[in-house]
């Protein structure tokens, strides 16, 4: 009789449009896999298996393409794409291309990172990619 019911459930769920669907900002968001909920302003959405953002309005900010994604702090989130970090700001722009094994918290305007066993430092003044200086930089 069990196996008859999830037989039965599984017919009557596999034709469904999205599995996440909810309403944000007054409209009823779907075709996403996964809604996570809102932090800062932001909520974490996945689709065909990639990660992105949306704001309080339902908009989609950062389109999914990210293998993973992270909260953002001081206007800031962490990237990653096949197992490499990066970082954006709230606009989808990219500050540091997710080429690094490692990006540790901006401390006062400074973030130490590390690629291919080598440790680097960037002074990040802002949220824009003209505010990023390499110090030590470790890109090829």
């Amino acid at each position: 009789m069990r196996i008859i019911l999830i037989i039965l459930a599984v017919v009557c769920f596999s034709d469904m449009e999205a599995f996440a669907q909810k309403r944000v900002g007054g409209k009823m968001l779907k075709g996403y896999d996964v809604i996570y909920p809102f932090k800062n302003g932001r909520a974490k959405v996945v689709k065909n298996g990639k990660m992105g953002f949306i704001d309080m309005q339902g908009e989609e900010v950062i389109k999914p393409e990210f293998d993973q994604v992270y909260p953002f702090e001081k206007g800031l989130a962490r990237v990653e794409n096949v197992g490499l970090l990066g970082l954006i700001n709230e606009q989808g722009e990219i500050l540091l291309d997710p080429i690094y094994d490692y990006i540790g918290t901006n401390k006062e305007g400074l973030v130490i990172l590390t690629r291919k066993g080598k440790k680097g430092l960037v002074k990040i003044t802002g949220t824009s990619p003209e505010n990023v200086e390499y110090l030590v930089d470790v890109r090829d």
